[in-house]
């Protein structure tokens, strides 16, 4: 193979392009999946005994032993890099724990941050030697998991779009549209339960995916790949009983019209077998952590929040947290990704060839997003998005935004290119910045909220706009200058001047840019050279 000719591929184009960016804007967020994933490299279990006190989420089970209180699918996906590097993390906390040894403890455990939770956790990380361990965990997981997994989601949608007849240019720019300019971009940034579950999701609607016109009939090996990550999204997270539902009745139905209700059961017994992995370490699981395959953390998890309402956090719908899932400052998904709005418009009767999205998968992505959505405003943990940012519903972004692409595919390219260039400096701004709401306030504004009438909103938003996470990051973004989101951490944290200012991070963000030129241009003119079969 002649050098480059590899890029010749569009596909492969937008991945490395997608990679390289969702690379350079890694956070160095240790999330509560990372602790179970740890447990498994270091010890081969689940257990988190050493890092009890260390995140909210670490509860102490009966068994006097300490674990997560969800599910660790994530975790389980996590540990896979995380031992391959194993020798490297082991290495650096051998260092951390000699140079702590020489200075007898008396080191620099400042971390400028308003954050009072955040500096707590950088000293005991520090005063433990598990710094540099930490923070490379986190590299290795966004670089080996997150960032190619999220890539790989991106080429996938650019596929849908060409087998629905979008024009080759137009297709990729809707492509890194979606990657850029919505909230997928903000929580590609670390570990992430949420788009993990979001892509095993939009992956198996589009193994069982068949063009309107032709006979319904996927594979054996669609239907076994599909199962494969329905139960895999299960095992993620219980929230991840929904879309596997939702899709396993949209096969249902469909191989119903076309062959019958017998072939239709017959034909989903794949889907069944492919998702008996997933299940059966979601069990396993379960059984190996609290003695019962059937005994979710949840149920079993230390009070706190929102455990006391309804049953452990889950109640009936609450139009409150229904509407703040998608328009709150603070996390909604509209306010995080304004151009997702452009799902809402009707497409009316217009035929399925001028369609991106055909009335039979546009019904199919209707009932997932409004079960969905349902679901989350009975999840009373919704509440708490407000140290995270947009989160639950980055599950439903790809199912909305193909749904807005049915207006985005006709645009003129002035009002697409303008409408893009917005959303995607929207989404930069918060990506650069990852500005979320003080802790403390939160909580102290969300216990007033909870005696607030649903239909007396005005209160809450009063309450909620005294600080606004997305007004902070503009004003931050105009004060302070471009930023990476790893390079703010270290700056507060090493206190070096070099990395504090905007002139590193533009400097970097130059050398991101020009990589991705330079891939696009190398790849552009392999493809003039030896055009693809």
């Amino acid at each position: 193979m002649k050098p480059m000719t590899f890029l010749r591929s569009l596909q492969t184009r937008i991945f490395l392009v997608c990679f390289v960016v969702y690379c350079a804007f890694f956070a160095t967020n240790v999330v509560r999946e990372h602790y179970p994933a740890f447990a498994l490299v270091e010890h081969g279990n689940f257990r988190v005994d050493q890092y009890q006190g260390w995140h909210a989420d670490i509860f102490v089970y009966k068994d006097g032993h300490s674990y997560i209180n969800n599910n660790v699918a994530t975790s389980l996906f996590a540990a896979l890099p995380l031992f391959v590097f194993d020798p490297v993390l082991n290495a650096l906390e051998r260092h951390s724990k000699a140079v702590l040894a020489q200075s007898h403890g008396e080191v620099d455990t400042q971390y400028t941050t308003k954050y009072e939770n955040r500096r707590e956790m950088f000293r005991k990380v520090k005063l433990a030697g598990k710094d540099l361990r930490f923070g490379a965990a986190t590299v290795i997981t966004s670089v080996c998991l997150m960032a190619p997994l999220g890539a790989l989601c991106v080429v996938l949608l650019y596929g849908f779009l060409l087998s629905r007849g979008v024009e080759r240019t137009r297709a990729v720019w809707l492509a890194l549209l979606f990657a850029f300019g919505t909230p997928v971009f903000y929580r590609m940034a670390h570990l992430s339960q949420n788009l993990l579950l979001m892509a095993a999701t939009f992956g198996a609607f589009l193994c069982l995916y068949e063009a309107p016109g032709l006979p319904y009939a996927p594979t054996l090996r669609r239907r076994l790949g599909a199962g494969l990550l329905l139960g895999t999204a299960f095992a993620l997270d219980y929230a991840g009983l929904i879309p596997p539902t939702v899709v396993a009745v949209y096969f249902l139905w469909n191989r119903t019209r076309a062959a019958g209700p017998l072939s239709a059961l017959r034909s989903s017994l794949a889907i069944l077998a492919g998702g008996v992995p997933g299940l059966a370490f979601l069990l396993w699981s379960q059984w190996s952590q609290f003695g019962s395959p059937f005994t979710p953390a949840q149920f079993v998890m230390k009070a706190a929040n929102f455990t006391d309402e309804g049953v452990r956090g889950m109640g009936a719908p609450s139009v409150e947290i229904f509407i703040k899932n998608l328009v709150s400052p603070g996390w909604g998904l509209y306010t995080f990704g304004p151009i997702l709005l452009l799902g809402l418009w009707p497409v009316g009767t217009r035929p399925d060839a001028e369609l991106v999205v055909p009335h039979r998968e546009r019904r199919m992505f209707v009932v997932l997003i409004a079960l969905f959505l349902l679901f989350c405003a009975g999840n009373r943990y919704s509440l708490m998005q407000f140290n995270t940012g947009c989160r639950y519903l980055v599950v439903l972004v790809p199912f909305i935004f193909l749904q807005a692409c049915d207006q985005l595919a006709h645009y003129k390219p002035r009002v697409l290119m303008l409408l893009s260039v917005l959303a995607v400096a929207h989404s930069l701004v918060l990506c650069m910045t990852r500005e979320v709401n003080d802790t403390e306030k939160n909580l102290r504004d969300t216990a007033q909220a909870q005696h607030i009438s649903e239909l007396a909103l005005p209160g809450y938003w009063r309450a909620e706009l005294t600080e606004t996470p997305i007004p902070v990051a503009y004003q931050r973004i105009v004060h302070e200058g471009v930023q990476l989101p790893w390079l703010t951490v270290l700056g507060q944290t090493a206190q070096t001047p070099l990395v504090k200012g905007p002139l590193l991070p533009g400097v970097l963000l130059l050398l991101v840019l020009g990589a991705c030129i330079g891939i696009w241009q190398l790849g552009a003119r392999a493809e003039r050279r030896h055009p693809p079969a």
